[in-house]
């Protein structure tokens, strides 16, 4: 457990990539139900006027959605050998995001008139989430830092454009 975590910082620190990660079905899969539960959790403390029922479908359709593009990417790109490993990297890396995004989530609760330092940490997990992403993509697409940069915006955009098909109009 503990070379995994390692692994995922490294990742994270954009020291490692993807081709790095065991291609792990199993690991796949634990990560893929852990990740999941935390995006449910995390999702519910950021947005906890909508129902728990719509959090699951969200959290379900924007992960299938990225999950299903990048496959796609790689496969169409000719590098299907890269998909368990890249997905896996990606799942690695958001999980070790979301941890310390939770309590981050949970002061902001109480301080949305005045976010604050909060804010700030929020707004700088999700820049680290986002070049960690750019890397991730560069390094499993063998594509230039600008390109998966651009993707992992993309990728952003897109998760934003699948939330707000169950958030609530804003008044």
């Amino acid at each position: 457990m503990q070379p995994l975590l390692v692994l995922f910082w490294r990742i994270c620190r954009l020291q490692k990539g993807p081709e790095d990660v065991p291609a792990s079905g199993a690991l796949f899969a634990v990560l893929l139900l852990l990740s999941l539960f935390l995006d449910l959790v995390s999702t519910r403390l950021s947005i906890p006027e909508i129902r728990l029922f719509e959090i699951l479908l969200l959290v379900i359709i924007a992960n299938a959605g990225i999950l299903s593009l990048t496959a796609v990417l790689l496969q169409l790109l000719g590098y299907a050998q890269r998909i368990l490993q890249t997905l896996t990297a990606m799942l690695g890396v958001s999980i070790l995001i979301t941890i310390p995004a939770m309590p981050v989530l949970l002061a902001l609760q109480t301080r949305m008139d005045d976010p604050g330092g909060w804010g700030v940490m929020l707004l700088l997990l999700e820049v680290w989430h986002l070049v960690i992403s750019a890397h991730i993509l560069r390094r499993a697409l063998s594509i230039s830092p600008l390109l998966g940069l651009m993707l992992a915006i993309g990728y952003k955009l897109l998760g934003y454009q699948i939330a707000s098909l169950f958030l609530p109009p804003v008044s």
